[in-house]
């Protein structure tokens, strides 16, 4: 497999996977090597928000993808997806991720790369009985993904 079909293949796998980060969900993607080389995301009921990992590299590609540049209440990279999305947004949103992992944090294939998903439960509420409440799901399994979990 040569190295953009590699990316190609990821970023496939990522625009499904992403399909699955609604609300609870959470999905960090990582260099099993070199943790803080990251994306991360987190979904609720109306939004996805997306975290990248910060680069002493120049910053121009990650502006060009879309990506928010970092603050200092927010180290990291950020960007925001209202839901339900349409795939052409999920890609998009993917397509970003390859832009950070491979263009700024240079990485020279997705073979280095683990995950980490789960969903959490739900907080329970009064006029829910206990038996109808969502415990969640940890380890959540994205097998599209093509990269191995590290739970």
């Amino acid at each position: 497999m040569t190295e953009v079909s590699g990316w190609e293949a990821f970023g496939s796998g990522l625009t499904e996977a992403l399909r699955e980060v609604s609300d609870r969900v959470f999905l960090v993607v990582f260099v099993k090597a070199e943790p803080r080389v990251f994306v991360q995301f987190a979904g609720d009921e109306h939004e996805m928000h997306a975290e990248a990992a910060t680069s002493s590299a120049d910053p121009g590609p990650m502006a060009a993808a879309g990506w928010v540049p970092p603050t200092r209440a927010n180290p990291s990279w950020t960007c925001t997806l209202p839901l339900p999305a349409l795939t052409v947004e999920y890609a998009a949103l993917a397509a970003r991720c390859v832009v950070a992992l491979r263009d700024v944090h240079g990485l020279p294939s997705p073979d280095g790369l683990v995950y980490k998903a789960w969903r959490d439960a739900e907080w329970p509420s009064r006029a829910a009985s206990p038996r109808g409440r969502d415990l969640g799901e940890n380890p959540l399994t994205l097998s599209w993904l093509g990269i191995p979990s590290e739970h």
